[in-house]
């Protein structure tokens, strides 16, 4: 069963990049993935804070069925997803440990950009053997 969740924009083309990038790294299947506009969000982020909902950004639930869920977004969540990834994708996750301003702007100019950038219609379904890890 996985034990961290990503929250993900459902209609943005990089997210769907990103999301396919873990998959791939992901062998010991340690996430679980949903979109930001599916039933899981509504019922698992409202009772966050209103800077984290409104943040245009990923949402990671570090461990997110323990009594004691630890949420990061924009660069501190990418990098702590990298920390979590292991392998050779825990020495840019070593920059999680930095205070979010030295890396947050860059996140913030990258997703502020993305619509253009990446296809937003493209939404990839995953095969049969990774659709246990997708949340409504």
């Amino acid at each position: 069963m996985p034990k961290h969740l990503i929250f993900y924009d459902g209609q943005c083309g990089l997210c769907d990049y990103a999301v396919q990038f873990v998959l791939k790294r992901d062998t010991t299947h340690q996430f679980a993935f949903a979109p930001l506009q599916g039933k899981t969000a509504s019922i698992m982020l409202q009772d966050l804070p209103e800077h984290l909902k409104g943040a245009d950004s990923l949402i990671l639930i570090e461990d997110y069925a323990s009594a004691n869920p630890h949420f990061y977004i924009l660069g501190k969540g990418a990098l702590r997803i990298c920390w979590l990834l292991g392998g050779g994708w825990v020495l840019l996750g070593w920059l999680s440990w930095l205070p979010s301003f030295c890396y947050d702007w860059a996140y913030r100019l990258v997703a502020r950009n993305r619509h253009s950038f990446f296809d937003n219609d493209r939404c990839v379904i995953p095969d049969p053997t990774q659709k246990n890890r997708f949340l409504p």
